[in-house]
């Protein structure tokens, strides 16, 4: 469940980040690279502790920050 929550902090923060640049939230954007940070240094560190059997834990951490990312930015940035 750990690597499932890194690995969603590392893809959410990149998904963001991404959404943030292309539209020109600047503070978002300065931000959003420290969670990112964090996120991938825990995902190296269990990931290393793990081994293969991280592959479908690395994987749906990843889905779930990907579209979690796109439907929360999009409810934060059409209410403004």
């Amino acid at each position: 469940m750990t690597i499932i929550a890194a690995t969603f902090l590392v893809v959410f923060g990149r998904a963001i980040q991404q959404l943030n640049v292309v539209g020109g939230h600047y503070l978002p954007a300065a931000i959003t690279p420290y969670f990112i940070a964090v996120g991938e240094v825990l995902v190296i560190l269990l990931v290393v502790d793990t081994g293969w059997q991280a592959i479908p834990l690395v994987g749906t951490g990843g889905a779930l920050g990907a579209v979690s990312a796109m439907w929360i930015h999009r409810k934060i940035w059409a209410q403004r």
